[in-house]
């Protein structure tokens, strides 16, 4: 299992287009990734779906931890901790 925190930065967190995004990144591999967010103490860790990703209420400033487990988990967290890093592709 590889996992990591990362601080959403982009102004709107991850919400409609971002998390569509994030979605879609996602599943290009086949390892099961999961997310949790953890700057809301009720938040559980869920796997990555459109639903999901909007019900986790992730704002500006939030800390989410993804894992991923599978053959190619490495490569998810670098695709999808890149696409953070980068704010969703959103200046």
């Amino acid at each position: 299992m590889t996992e990591v925190t990362l601080t959403i930065t982009n102004q709107v967190g991850l919400h409609a287009r971002p998390a569509a995004a994030f979605y879609k990144k996602s599943r290009e591999f086949k390892s099961k990734i999961t997310i949790q967010n953890l700057s809301r103490p009720d938040s559980k860790e869920v796997p990555v779906s459109p639903f999901y990703l909007l019900q986790l209420g992730v704002a500006q400033g939030h800390n989410v931890r993804l894992r991923a487990n599978g053959e190619d988990e490495q490569a998810a967290i670098a695709a999808l901790t890149q696409l953070v890093e980068e704010n969703f592709g959103e200046t």
